[in-house]
């Protein structure tokens, strides 16, 4: 039984959809939503931002990308939070050129405060899913987005951690290369 579920998995997951290669994007964010633990370092100032690149494998994407957003820290004023992460997509065609999607990997996050000694950077985790839409018809290997993201990293710097946890809702288009 266990072979049979998956067996039918891997048809799913690699199943060949219209689109495959290459692909570059752009996410316009909803201003992100903090843990309390990052509150206590930064506030949020407005939207993210995020750049992507990815190669695709019919349904299996490996995908990088790299996000950021300013924040009001506490003793050095306006600051950007940088994220840098690498995932595995998997979308699931859902019909009419619609696909669900996932993705999970891992990333680096860093809140340069302008001295080395606040400086806060560490590794983490990206989990996340949302919904494409594929405009093959009309522009080949381009696609509409909305994506939902959990950021997690454990910051350090001299002085302390900080577990920081970010929550982004996305806009984005992407572009076969």
């Amino acid at each position: 039984m266990k072979s049979a579920i998956f067996a039918a998995s891997a048809c799913v997951a690699f199943s060949t959809t219209a689109s495959a290669g290459g692909y570059l994007g752009l996410a316009l964010g909803a201003q992100p939503g903090i843990n309390d633990d990052m509150g206590s370092e930064a506030q949020p100032l407005g939207r993210s931002l995020r750049g992507l690149v990815g190669l695709r494998f019919g349904n299996v994407s490996i995908e990088g990308a790299a996000n950021g957003f300013n924040v009001l820290t506490q003793n050095h004023g306006e600051q950007t939070v940088y994220q840098l992460s690498g995932a595995l997509k998997l979308s699931l065609p859902i019909g009419s050129n619609f696909e669900g999607f996932g993705r999970a990997g891992l990333e680096r996050t860093w809140l340069n405060e302008g001295d080395e000694r606040y400086d806060l950077s560490g590794d983490g985790f990206v989990v996340g899913g949302g919904f494409e839409y594929r405009l093959d018809a009309v522009l080949a290997h381009a696609s509409l987005f909305v994506d939902y993201n959990v950021h997690h990293a454990t910051l350090a710097d001299t002085r302390h951690e900080v577990d920081e946890t970010t929550r982004i809702w996305g806009l984005g288009f992407t572009v076969g290369i």
